[in-house]
C-alpha cells in the first residue's frame, strides 16, 4: 500500500506537495468516491482518478539536461517563447523540470515524472547543495566572500552561500564558484547585486550528487542507475 499523495506522484502527475493540494481541492476520486484524506493508503486493487482521468503509476524517467539560456524551467508560463521541456521528445510522456533556474541562467537540469524525488530534492529540510560557475564584473573582492557565507539581506530575506571560492581573476573580472543549500528565487543573481557585481553568466554544474559533465548545451542524457539511487539517498 502507499499513501494516496505519493501515489499520485508516482504517476507523473506532479509533485507529492501539489498532489496534496489537488486533494484538498477535492479532485481527487478514489474507486468513485471523493477523497480528501492525504493520508489513505492505496491498495493495488484502487482506481485512482484526478480529475476524472484515471492514474496508474508511470514508468519513472530521470533525465539530465544542460538547459541554454533563453529557455525557462517554469512550465505555467503560458508566455514563455522557449520551455525546457521542448529539449525532451514527446515520446517521453510528462516530465518536468525538478526546482528553479532561471531563463537567463544555463546549466543542469533534472528533468523527471518522479515526484517523490523531486519532493526531496527541493525540499529545504534536506539542504541539497546546488553549484554554480558564475562569471561576474568588476573582479571580485576577496573580503566579499565572507558577506556572501555570513548572508545578505534582500526584499526582508536572509541569502546565505554555503561555499564561495574565486576560480579565476581575470582583467576586469572573475569566475565564481558558489554553492547554494538554500533555493530563493533568484538568489545568488540578488546576493552579487547586493554586493554590487554584475553577472555575466551562471551556469549550474551540480544537483547534489550529479554533475553536469561534458553534456553540451540543449542536449540531455538518461541517468545511470547508480546516479538516480545516489540522487535518493542525498541530504
Amino acid at each position: 500500500m502507499m499513501r494516496l499523495n505519493r501515489f499520485i506522484a508516482n504517476c507523473g502527475v506532479c509533485s507529492r506537495r501539489e498532489a496534496d493540494r489537488l486533494i484538498q481541492a477535492g479532485r481527487v476520486e478514489v474507486n468513485g468516491q471523493k477523497m480528501v484524506q492525504f493520508s489513505f493508503q492505496v491498495k493495488p486493487q484502487d482506481v485512482v482518478t484526478v480529475d476524472g482521468k484515471p492514474v496508474n503509476p508511470a514508468t519513472l524517467l530521470y533525465l539530465a539536461v544542460n538547459k541554454p539560456e533563453g529557455y525557462t524551467c517554469t512550465l505555467k508560463d503560458n508566455f514563455a517563447r522557449k520551455k525546457i521541456t521542448e529539449l525532451i521528445p514527446g515520446s517521453f510522456g510528462r516530465v518536468f523540470p525538478v526546482g528553479r533556474l532561471d531563463k537567463n541562467s544555463c546549466g543542469l537540469v533534472l528533468v523527471t515524472n518522479d515526484g517523490s524525488l523531486a519532493q526531496k530534492l527541493t525540499h529545504p529540510r534536506y539542504r541539497v547543495e546546488k553549484e554554480y560557475e558564475v562569471t561576474v564584473v568588476p573582479s571580485f573582492r576577496r573580503e566579499d566572500i565572507t558577506a556572501l557565507l555570513t548572508g545578505v539581506e534582500d526584499k526582508g530575506e536572509k541569502l546565505v552561500a554555503s561555499q564561495v571560492s574565486i576560480i579565476k581573476n581575470l582583467p576586469g573580472k572573475s569566475i565564481l564558484r558558489i554553492v547554494l543549500h538554500q533555493g530563493k528565487k533568484r538568489q545568488i543573481r540578488r546576493m552579487l547585486a547586493v554586493t554590487h557585481y554584475h553577472i555575466l553568466k551562471l551556469k549550474r554544474i551540480r544537483i547534489g550528487t550529479l554533475s553536469l559533465g561534458n553534456l553540451k548545451p540543449g542536449q540531455y542524457r538518461h541517468l545511470t542507475g547508480k546516479e538516480v539511487e545516489s540522487l535518493k539517498q542525498t541530504g
